[in-house]
């Protein structure tokens, strides 16, 4: 799979640009907030309709502009397609091949990308918020059905807290009907992580062993948010969520948030038996993010048979020589198209095949 082209307009701080990505290797260089990490960003809104900064449209369109166009040209397996996407203050639009696209889960067969961010090294440490990110981006880029039903699950659940926050006590029915939506979607949400943390987990649980050259044991398990248990069993969990709903109804309405969920998940991350978030030394709260990062763009791969785009945003800068050795020499064996922005502080040691582009003040130039 290859972004074979890029053009931007109107999108953040970048001039007008039109990058042909033809290298296996393409290298963004610049000093920070020249504007690097948005020519990544763009992108990812093709590939996947959305940013990895959770912004609004407004905050995607440049200063004093209307409206902002990305447009880019995916190949894969011989089969081109073009991804257009139009955007402006309140919302975007998208077209392949010329037509609307009225659900983003259909570009997952079209695209799939990886993305690495140095906020991603918080995955180990951060909110469960931030594990649930990983995970749920994983198993997006090769599970439509888990797309739809989580996008689904999130409007059922804004629903349903507008319900317990209303002045006047929920209409019982209404309620129900909630109720059995939210166990619908939230079935497939955790079946579907569970079934991508058993793909994900022995690929993560080798590189960490080959990250840290010592007998260090990761282990990482699934908490599905219905109250502290780390597994509930699939052919359970709709039961037991239903169970957890009627019994939570009081503390909900009180509170006016609904309290179990997929939507309260975590990923429990243990390093010798000991939970990572606590225990765990900085080196090695980073290798096991590496590892978890590395272990997703080989599951990906495997699953959807092609190997995915991989995006890095100045990672490098964030690991030890060590460690950025080992991730750049698996991204070579794995072979995926890489797009890298560094600030040029440290070489990067990918081989031959490599584009570089000097970035500055939001003008993209081939390095001269």
């Amino acid at each position: 799979m290859r972004i074979e082209r890029l053009e931007a307009r109107g999108f953040r701080n970048l001039h007008a640009l039109t990058l042909d990505l033809e290298a296996r290797a393409t290298v963004l260089r610049g000093a920070n907030a020249q504007g690097k990490t948005n020519v990544l960003e763009a992108l990812y809104v093709c590939a996947t309709g959305r940013s990895f900064r959770n912004a609004s449209p407004r905050e995607l369109v440049a200063h004093e502009q209307p409206q902002a166009r990305l447009a880019s040209r995916f190949e894969r397996q011989n089969v081109r397609h073009d991804v257009e996407v139009l955007i402006d203050e309140k919302r975007r639009s998208m077209l392949v091949d010329g037509r609307t696209l009225t659900r983003t889960s259909k570009l997952l067969q079209l695209v799939n990308v990886v993305a690495f961010f140095p906020d991603d090294l918080r995955i180990a440490k951060g909110s469960p918020e931030e594990r649930r990110r990983f995970l749920d981006r994983a198993v997006g880029n090769y599970r439509a059905d888990f797309v739809d039903a989580a996008t689904s699950y999130a409007k059922v659940l804004k629903s349903r807290n507008a319900l317990l926050r209303a002045e006047r006590a929920p209409d019982p029915q209404m309620l129900s009907v909630y109720d059995e939506q939210l166990v619908q979607h939230g079935v497939v949400v955790h079946a579907s992580r569970q079934a991508a943390l058993r793909e994900l987990r022995p690929a993560a649980q080798n590189y960490f062993a080959s990250i840290m050259q010592a007998a260090t044991h990761m282990q990482i398990e699934l908490d599905g948010g219905l109250g502290g248990e780390a597994a509930v069993a699939d052919n359970d969990y709709a039961t037991v969520f239903t169970e957890r709903l009627r019994v939570g109804y009081p503390r909900d309405r009180a509170r006016g948030a609904t309290s179990v969920g997929p939507h309260r998940a975590d990923l429990l991350m243990h390093v010798n038996g000991r939970d990572a978030r606590s225990f765990a030394s900085q080196g090695q709260q980073r290798a096991l993010v590496l590892a978890l990062k590395l272990a997703e763009v080989e599951t990906v791969g495997r699953m959807i048979a092609t190997m995915p785009v991989l995006l890095l945003d100045d990672v490098s800068s964030e690991l030890d020589a060590e460690r950025s050795r080992l991730l750049f020499s698996t991204i070579d064996a794995l072979g995926c198209q890489t797009l890298v922005s560094t600030t040029g502080a440290t070489d990067l040691p990918f081989a031959g095949d490599t584009q570089i582009y000097d970035v500055r003040a939001g003008v993209v130039a081939v390095a001269a």
